[in-house]
């Protein structure tokens, strides 16, 4: 999705790259506590995992596009996100970033990982790579941090770090 917002992603690997203008179950279970818990939390892991994966792809492709309805709707108010080149941002200022990018060929989310979650909050991680027409890539590894309100989740804040290759 956008990496949450990805478009900043986006712009911060053209960026870089000099183009564009500018919970381990415990081991003393009794025994009489069925494996069906494990497995009801793994499963809802995995759940969480798969709706915010989905998530960070509806993003990316409404920075691809330029679409910052979805992304606003996405966000949190107090949204704050870390650029790949450092710079902090708050809703606003990453939104008024957004424009329909022609230079990116395709990008991918890889190697997502679930790094904690609840009822309420979750951290994802994962890579987000990117390739331009030009055939020049970056990749940049995200982490987001989302809350869940009325029902929805929405991305509270973003930290990227480019990726060596």
């Amino acid at each position: 999705m956008k990496s949450l917002l990805a478009f900043a992603i986006l712009g911060a690997v053209m960026y870089v790259c000099g183009i564009g203008d500018n919970t381990k179950q415990s081991e003393t279970t009794p025994a009489n506590t069925a494996q069906a818990p494990a497995k009801s939390q793994k499963t809802d892991k995995e759940s969480v995992k798969a709706e915010l994966v989905k998530l960070e792809e509806d993003l990316s492709q409404a920075a691809m596009d330029g679409d910052i309805t979805l992304l606003a709707k996405a966000t949190t108010d107090d949204f704050k996100i870390t650029g790949v080149d450092g710079k902090v941002q708050d809703k606003n200022e990453a939104l008024a970033d957004v424009k329909k990018e022609k230079r990116i060929k395709s990008w991918s989310i890889t190697d997502a990982e679930l790094m904690s979650f609840s009822e309420d909050s979750a951290v994802l991680a994962y890579t987000q790579n990117v390739t331009l027409k030009t055939g020049q890539s970056g990749r940049a590894r995200v982490t987001d941090s989302f809350v869940k309100k009325n029902g929805q989740w929405l991305v509270k804040s973003e930290q990227q770090t480019m990726m060596k290759k």
